[in-house]
């Protein structure tokens, strides 16, 4: 048995010219689904996956806080923490103040616990009154919340660069000063 080949009209075998006009129709298909593709990608996908990334996201804080937070690590959270401590947010304090930029923490940190919007405010108009030294009564001067340890504790928990505290206060859980998971309180 001899087996001949079956050309096309453009002199080709058939079996090559069949796997060239499938290829083509598959090049077709993919240029047509490929702007949806895009579509579902750029309007859904990537809004919904940075949505999810910026829920886990906690950096913004530690970034304009750093010199309190190197300083409030070292604190065990129970009763209020040291000079350092307070050393560190009078410097970041100024240093946001003179750049306008303390605003942004004011926002996140009264999600943390309510009460911090006036109380960064208070602290940062009479910022530029304080005196050398001595810094933790001068904050509790300025406002008697820097002398309550869950004002400090609230942002102790805001330290970590990634949270799933937001996802927390949506079941009415929030962390204690020991970063264990509490059921918040009714009022």
């Amino acid at each position: 048995m001899s087996k001949e080949q079956i050309l096309s009209s453009d002199g080709l075998p058939l079996e090559v010219s069949l796997k060239k006009a499938e290829r083509k129709n598959k090049l077709k298909a993919v240029a047509l689904v490929a702007p949806l593709f895009l579509f579902i990608l750029i309007i859904y996908v990537f809004p919904i996956g940075d949505m999810l990334f910026r829920s886990v996201d906690d950096r913004m804080i530690t970034k304009m806080l750093p010199k309190t937070f190197a300083a409030i690590e070292k604190w065990d959270g129970k009763d209020l923490p040291d000079e350092p401590v307070y050393k560190g947010l009078y410097d970041d304090l100024t240093y946001l103040k003179k750049n306008k930029t303390y605003g942004k923490i004011i926002a996140r940190l009264n999600y943390e616990k309510g009460g911090f919007s006036s109380l960064i405010k208070k602290t940062v108009r009479k910022i530029n009154k304080f005196e050398e030294g001595n810094y933790k009564e001068q904050f509790i001067k300025v406002h008697k919340r820097w002398g309550q340890s869950e004002y400090l504790v609230a942002l102790k928990n805001t330290a970590p660069n990634w949270s799933y505290a937001k996802y927390l206060k949506g079941v009415d859980r929030k962390f204690d000063q020991d970063r264990n998971i509490i059921q918040v309180s009714r009022r």
